[in-house]
């Protein structure tokens, strides 16, 4: 049998590869290569350290791995006309082997395996938006987030016309809410069994304030603002206008006696329009979750 340095990398079979291998100092890795996994001179030449590391190989040594790889990428640099025939090149969207091709075609390499510039970041390719690692990885380059700031301003717009579309909601659902005495509350099984605690109603608003507050602050703080800002006018005027159909649809009894709800009395169109404006003032001037206490 002809010798590896003889036969084209191409032919050579998993026996080659053994001799490859003893040649180069790994006598141990002969079976777990060879016999178990059936490597021969093509899946060689595209083994990179990530198979290394990975199932099923799993090699533990680090210093093999090290060496053993540098000893691949000499079997890579010298058969690089092979690689690019089988389409790892630059100009081909295989991916994991472009930009260490790239860097065998334009760099070269100490004894001790490291390039001849700093590589301690990943190789890149100049014409990819991705970093290739040594251990096989692909990760794509951190790209600039646009602030779009139209977008946010948009998303703030369509937020406050949506709650005061559903001010205008709430004050004609007021003036719809059954009559309790005809409609009593909707039984609850918990609520009905548990005494009534007065402040239980008050603190759900101080805890809706809390959270407001930390929102603000993470807002504040956070290097997208404009970003998370458009999104949560864009969650918000969606929910709120979504609720604004189901109340307007849905007409429910008082959820309890201790409420006093009723429609008012008077000119319809006076009424509704100071009922209109006194819910929206209050859900922009007070600090409350928006209409909770409102009616």
């Amino acid at each position: 049998m002809a010798g590896p340095n003889q036969l084209c990398i191409r032919r050579w079979t998993t026996k080659h590869v053994a001799v490859w291998l003893k040649d180069e100092g790994f006598f141990e890795y002969v079976d777990i290569l060879c016999n178990k996994h059936r490597l021969d001179g093509i899946t060689l030449l595209t083994l990179t350290e990530y198979d290394l590391r990975s199932p099923p190989l799993e090699i533990k040594v680090l210093g093999d791995i090290k060496r053993l790889m540098l000893s691949v990428r000499k079997l890579q640099k010298i058969h690089i006309d092979v690689l690019e025939e089988m389409g790892y090149n630059s100009d081909s969207p295989m991916g994991s082997m472009t930009p260490f091709i790239s860097a065998l075609q334009s760099t070269d390499w100490l004894c001790n395996g490291e390039l001849s510039h700093d590589c301690d970041g990943p190789i890149t390719d100049l014409n990819s938006d991705q970093y290739q690692y040594m251990n096989g990885k692909n990760k794509h380059s951190v790209r600039r987030l646009d602030p779009e700031y139209w977008k946010t301003i948009l998303s703030c717009i369509y937020v406050f016309i949506v709650f005061g579309f559903t001010s205008f909601i709430m004050v004609i659902v007021h003036e719809r809410v059954p009559d309790m005495q005809t409609y009593p509350p909707l039984p609850d099984i918990f609520l009905d069994s548990v005494p009534r605690i007065p402040w239980a109603f008050a603190m759900t608003e101080v805890c809706g304030m809390i959270l407001c507050y930390i929102w603000l602050l993470v807002l504040l703080l956070h290097k997208h603002r404009s970003i998370l800002l458009r999104r949560l006018c864009s969650l918000m005027g969606t929910v709120f206008l979504l609720r604004c159909f189901t109340m307007f649809v849905t007409s429910l009894s008082v959820p309890g006696q201790h409420l006093q709800c009723t429609g008012k009395k008077g000119k319809a169109g006076q009424c509704i329009i100071s009922r209109y404006m006194a819910v929206y003032g209050r859900n922009y001037i007070e600090p409350l979750p928006f209409g909770v206490a409102l009616v």
